[in-house]
C-alpha cells in the first residue's frame, strides 16, 4: 500500500523552494519552463500562462506563436483569482483554502505534475528552438476544475495542492486551470457577454491540446473532471462540445454539481449589473459608458470591486447566461438526446459523475436563512424565481421554523437542486441515448478531516485526488479500491468501438464506503421524485371522455 512522510498540510510550492528540489526544464511552443521536484519525485510546473491579461469581461486571449515565457522559475503557488470572501470558511487558514498566492484578475494559468519518471532533456537549448515531448512514451492526461460556486476558489490550497500523490501512482500527468471567478468570471448584461469563466477553461483546454506533450502528456488522452461550480464548468463545457467541433477531452468527470434548469438571458441580468454598478457609485443607465467606467482599473481595482460584491446580499452569486455556445434551450437538448448525441460526434466516449452522502451538511451553512422567508431569495440565487418557488413548495410544509430547521432546509433544496437530482438527470439522458456513463456516490470520509463522520460536500477530495497525506492505510486501500472499480467501468467505452462497455440502469450506482466499492440500488433517486416534477413535469394524458 503506497504511503507518504508529506504531510497533510505541505504545499508544493513549499516543497519547491526546498534547497533539495532539483530543477526540471520542459520546451514547450513557447519556449522553455522551468519546473523543480516535489518530494515524492513529481515534477511541478506552476503558475504557467495558457493566455494573456485581458480587460475586463473580455474573452481569454490565447498566447500568439510569437510569445515567449519569461525566463525565470515557474516554482511559486503566486496566483488565484480575486474573489469575496466566505463566511462559513472565515476560521480556515487562507494557506488551506487558496494556497500560498495572492489574487488577480488574470488567472489564466496552469499548475502541471508530471510523474517522476518522464525524461525531460537536459537543460540547454532545444535541437530546432521549439517543442520538444520528454524521453519515453506519453501519459494520459487529467485536467481539474476548482470548485467555488463560480464565486470562490483556487487552484491551490490543501483540497487540491497535492495532486502529487495521483500524479505518481498513476502515472498520469495532472493538470489545474486557474480561471475567472465571481463578478470577475460571470458579470453579464443586456450589452455584456457574460460567461467569462466558461470560454477561461475553454482556453486552457485548448493550450493543453497544443502544449501537454511537452510536459509529457497525451492530447489525445485528456480526461476532464471538476468538483461543485468546476463540475458545473465542465457541464457547461459539455454543451459547447455537442454543439460543433471537436472537444479538448475524450471523457468528463461531474464531482457533485450539475446543470438543472436552463440559464438566465442577458436581460434577465440587468437588475444584478444595476445593483454592482450603484455599489460603486456608477449610473447604469448608460450600459456602454457604465462598462467603461467599470473596466478601469486605476478607478476601481478589484478590492473595489470585490468590496462591492460582498455588500450586495443575494445579489451577490453571478452566474452564466444564454449565449450562442450555451444556449436558452440547454435541458430541452439534453433531455432529447441532442447533448449525448453531439458529444458522441465531438469525440467524447464516456462521462462519469456523482455526489456524496451528505451533501446537504455543507449547504446548510452556506447562507444566513434565519426565517422560513430568506428560504426563496437564496434558492434564487441559483434558479429563476418561479423555478426557485416551486422547488421550494415540492417539500413538506416546515413545521418547525427555528433558525437550525430554516437552515436544514436550505442545505436539504440546494443539495437536491445543485447536486443529487442534476446529476441523475444528466446521467439517465446521456445513457438513454447511447452515450457511456458511470454514476457513482461516495459514502465515507477520512477521519482526518473532522467531519464528524458527515460524507460533505467535498469531503471526497482526498479520495478523488488520493491524497495520501490525508488516509490512513486503510483508507488508500479503500480509494484504489474504488479508483480501480471506476476506471475498469469506463475503459471498455475508451477500447476500440467502445462495444465492450456496461451501462448499468439508472437505479444502479457505483457506491464505495468503509466496506469497499460495488454497484448498488440507488436508495436516493426515490427521494427526489416530487422534485424531478417540477423541472421534468409528467406528460400528460387526455382524459376519457
Amino acid at each position: 500500500m503506497p504511503r507518504s512522510p508529506i504531510a497533510m498540510d505541505d504545499m508544493t510550492g513549499e516543497q519547491l523552494a526546498l534547497p533539495t528540489s532539483s530543477r526540471v526544464r520542459a520546451y514547450t511552443r513557447h519556449g522553455p519552463v522551468v519546473g523543480g521536484r516535489v518530494r515524492n519525485g513529481v515534477q511541478v510546473f506552476l503558475n504557467v500562462p495558457y493566455a494573456l491579461p485581458v480587460p475586463r469581461w473580455t474573452p481569454p486571449a490565447p498566447l500568439p506563436e510569437s510569445y515567449r515565457y519569461p525566463d525565470k522559475e515557474y516554482t511559486s503557488d503566486g496566483l488565484y483569482c480575486a474573489q469575496p470572501s466566505r463566511a462559513y470558511t472565515a476560521h480556515i487558514p487562507a494557506r488551506q483554502r487558496l494556497g500560498l498566492g495572492k489574487p488577480t484578475e488574470d488567472p489564466f494559468f496552469a499548475d502541471i505534475y508530471t510523474p517522476s519518471d518522464v525524461a525531460f532533456e537536459d537543460a540547454g537549448s532545444p535541437a530546432s528552438g521549439g517543442q520538444r515531448r520528454p524521453k519515453g512514451g506519453l501519459r494520459p492526461v487529467r485536467v481539474f476544475v476548482h470548485g467555488g460556486f463560480l464565486q470562490f476558489g483556487s487552484t491551490s490550497g490543501a483540497t487540491y495542492n497535492q495532486q502529487f500523490f495521483a500524479a505518481e501512482h498513476f502515472g498520469e500527468v495532472r493538470v489545474l486551470l486557474g480561471h475567472r471567478i465571481s463578478a470577475l468570471g460571470f458579470l453579464a448584461a443586456p450589452e455584456l457577454q457574460g460567461n467569462w469563466g466558461f470560454m477561461d477553461v475553454w482556453a486552457g483546454l485548448e493550450w493543453v491540446q497544443a502544449n501537454i506533450s511537452a510536459f509529457g502528456g497525451d492530447p489525445a488522452q485528456v480526461h476532464l473532471s471538476g468538483l461543485s461550480g468546476g463540475a458545473h464548468i465542465v457541464h457547461q463545457l459539455l454543451h459547447r462540445a455537442a454543439r460543433g467541433g471537436r472537444a479538448p477531452f475524450v471523457t468528463a468527470t461531474l464531482q457533485s454539481n450539475a446543470i438543472l434548469t436552463d440559464p438566465l438571458s442577458r436581460h434577465e441580468r440587468a437588475a444584478q449589473f444595476a445593483h454592482l454598478c450603484a455599489a460603486l457609485g456608477v449610473d447604469s443607465a448608460d450600459e456602454t459608458r457604465a462598462v467603461d467606467a467599470l473596466r478601469d482599473r486605476a478607478r476601481f481595482p478589484s478590492a473595489a470591486l470585490i468590496a462591492a460584491v460582498e455588500g450586495m446580499g443575494v445579489n451577490s452569486t453571478f452566474r452564466g447566461v444564454a449565449d450562442a455556445l450555451h444556449g436558452r434551450d440547454q435541458m430541452a437538448f439534453q433531455a432529447s438526446g441532442a447533448l449525448a448525441r453531439g458529444l458522441a460526434a465531438a469525440g467524447v466516449r464516456a462521462v462519469v459523475l456523482g455526489d456524496v452522502r451528505d451533501e446537504a451538511f455543507f449547504y446548510a451553512q452556506c447562507h444566513p436563512c434565519a426565517t422560513p422567508a430568506d428560504l426563496l431569495p437564496n434558492v434564487a440565487r441559483y434558479y429563476p424565481l418561479p423555478t426557485a418557488a416551486a422547488l421550494l413548495a415540492a417539500y413538506p410544509s416546515l413545521d418547525d421554523t427555528s433558525e437550525a430547521a430554516c437552515q436544514a432546509r436550505l442545505g436539504r433544496v440546494l443539495a437536491d437542486g445543485q447536486v443529487h437530482l442534476p446529476v441523475r438527470l444528466l446521467a439517465r439522458d446521456l445513457a438513454a441515448a447511447g452515450l457511456p456513463v458511470v454514476r457513482y456516490t461516495i459514502e465515507m470520509v477520512v477521519a482526518a478531516l473532522s467531519t464528524g463522520g458527515n460524507v460533505t460536500h467535498g469531503s471526497d477530495m482526498p479520495i478523488q485526488h488520493l491524497r495520501l497525506s490525508a488516509m490512513s492505510e486503510d483508507e488508500a486501500r479503500l480509494a484504489l479500491e474504488w479508483h480501480a472499480a471506476v476506471r475498469a467501468a469506463v475503459q471498455p467505452a475508451l477500447n476500440g468501438d467502445g462495444s465492450g462497455f456496461v451501462q448499468h440502469p439508472e437505479d444502479q450506482v457505483l457506491a464505495m464506503d468503509e466496506a469497499g466499492t460495488s454497484w448498488r440500488h440507488d436508495w436516493r433517486w426515490e427521494t427526489l421524485r416530487a422534485v424531478e416534477a417540477v423541472v421534468r413535469p409528467p406528460p400528460r394524458t387526455l382524459a376519457h371522455m
